[in-house]
């Protein structure tokens, strides 16, 4: 194996392309806290970023909490991990079940895991794909009154960055002038293990994806944010923005994407 593919290597390149993807902007600070009008958590299996928008939420009471998210891909993850977590007796209550959309999952934590009460939360469960959950959730918030002046946004890390672009382009369709603030809970970090193989950190193996999943959404999200023709900026689909991605993260998806990690998938 080549140095450019040691596994040194790939999880220095796996580390540089995640932390570009999760973008945080925002100190979750009393003072920066109070300017908030929503606290948006869109759908995702890291239960991380669940916890942290009930946290943020009872610090900021003045700020209404939306879920959005119906039923897609990341939906059986998401109920797998929380039956893994502290919330599983929830599910054996029969609070949460797998039939539920992801924001009504979202919700039934919130209201019994953190004591919000459901005229704080505004639950958005039909949106399939990022720019359904930034549409959906413009207008819920607009049909109940809420100014969006500034607006917190928490995202699966590595999906963070984008749901920015795709919230900014969706708000100036819909004629709203908003101050987005991003909110990454955490960068996901790679090593290499005893045994010399790839793994996610302890601090972030659990609750979260596993190994394969992730490296399929790290290296989907730069395709995407890529201005090309197969991604999502102007001169491809159009959903988002021009973003010019950092030399040092093209490089490294550059080598993932010829190596052995090219193959995994996110499912």
């Amino acid at each position: 194996m080549s140095d450019a593919q040691s596994p040194s290597q790939q999880a220095a390149d796996l580390n540089a392309v995640a932390a570009w993807l999760a973008l945080d902007d925002f100190t979750p600070s009393e003072a920066a806290l109070s300017t908030l009008d929503a606290i948006v958590l869109l759908g995702n299996q890291v239960i991380v970023t669940l916890d942290a928008a009930c946290q943020l939420a009872q610090r900021a009471p003045q700020a209404r909490l939306v879920f959005s998210g119906g039923i897609g891909h990341a939906t059986s993850l998401l109920y797998r991990n929380l039956c893994a977590s502290a919330y599983a007796p929830l599910a054996a209550q029969g609070q949460l079940h797998a039939s539920m959309a992801e924001a009504e999952m979202y919700a039934a934590v919130a209201r019994s895991g953190y004591g919000l009460p459901a005229s704080r939360l505004i639950v958005e469960s039909r949106s399939t794909n990022g720019g359904e959950n930034a549409r959906f959730s413009i207008y819920a918030l607009k049909e109940a009154g809420v100014p969006q002046s500034t607006v917190l946004l928490i995202q699966d890390p590595t999906m963070q960055r984008r749901s920015v672009l795709t919230w900014q382009r969706q708000a100036e369709l819909a004629g709203v002038q908003s101050r987005i603030r991003s909110h990454a809970v955490f960068v996901p970090q790679v090593e290499a293990g005893p045994d010399g193989a790839l793994q996610l950190t302890a601090d972030h193996a659990r609750g979260t994806w596993s190994f394969e999943r992730f490296v399929g959404l790290a290296l989907g999200e730069v395709e995407r944010l890529r201005d090309d023709e197969r991604g999502y900026g102007p001169r491809g689909k159009n959903f988002i923005p021009h973003v010019d991605l950092p030399v040092d993260v093209l490089e490294a998806y550059g080598r993932l994407a010829a190596g052995p990690l090219a193959n995994c998938a996110a499912r």
